[in-house]
C-alpha cells in the first residue's frame, strides 16, 4: 500500500521561503542539488502562528521540510539514492530542519486504469482522482512523474515507522490508490 505524505497546515506553524520563486521551486525536480545548494532561510506566514506547535513534516509550497528527528526515521528505511537533505533554517526554531529533496521520478502509472483530468490547454495531467499503478514501487519516499510537486508519496513501511516514532504534523492518503 502507498499514501500520499501530506503536512498538517491547519494545526501547526506554516512557513514560506525568504525570497521564494517558482524557479527555486521548479529545481526540486527529482536531481541532486547537494553540491551546489546554500542554506535556505523560511519565516513564519504570520505573527500569529508562533503560537501554534511545529510540526515535523511542512509542506511549504512546492518544497517539503522535516525535522531532524523525521531526517533521522528516514535514513533507516530510505536508501541514500532516494531522498536527500538540504539544511535550512527556520524563523524561530533554533533545531535543525531540513529540505526533504525526493530524487529521481517514477514513471509508473496505468493511465488506461487510472482516473485523471488534464488541463484545457494542453494534455498534462491537472490532478488525479484515482491511480493505478503498472508497476510495484521499490523506492520507499517517491513522486509520480505526472504528479512532481507537493505529492510525496510513501510505503506502508515508511509510514508505520513515522507513526511510530511520534513524529507530529504528518498526515497519510491512500484514496489516491484505492
Amino acid at each position: 500500500m502507498y499514501y500520499r505524505l501530506i503536512g498538517d497546515n491547519e494545526n501547526f506553524r506554516n512557513y514560506i521561503m525568504v525570497g521564494y520563486t517558482q524557479d527555486y521551486a521548479n529545481m526540486f525536480d527529482g536531481r541532486s542539488h547537494k553540491s551546489a545548494y546554500k542554506k535556505t532561510e523560511f519565516k513564519l506566514t504570520k505573527e500569529t502562528e508562533s503560537t501554534y506547535p511545529i510540526a515535523d513534516f511542512i509542506g511549504v509550497g512546492y518544497i517539503p521540510l522535516c525535522s531532524k528527528k523525521m531526517k533521522g526515521v528516514l535514513e533507516t528505511v530510505c536508501e541514500k539514492d532516494e531522498i536527500e537533505f538540504l539544511p535550512c533554517k527556520l524563523e524561530g526554531i533554533n533545531d535543525d530542519f531540513y529540505i526533504m529533496n525526493v530524487l529521481g521520478l517514477e514513471d509508473c502509472v496505468d493511465y488506461e486504469e487510472s482516473d485523471y483530468e488534464t488541463f484545457k490547454s494542453s494534455d498534462r495531467i491537472m490532478f488525479f482522482n484515482k491511480i493505478k499503478l503498472k508497476k510495484e514501487i521499490q523506492r520507499h519516499v517517491f513522486r509520480i512523474i505526472d504528479l512532481p510537486y507537493c505529492n510525496y508519496f510513501v510505503t506502508e513501511k515508511v509510514k508505520n515507522k513515522l507513526e511510530s516514532a511520534g513524529l507530529k504534523g504528518l498526515k497519510f492518503d491512500n484514496t489516491m490508490f484505492n
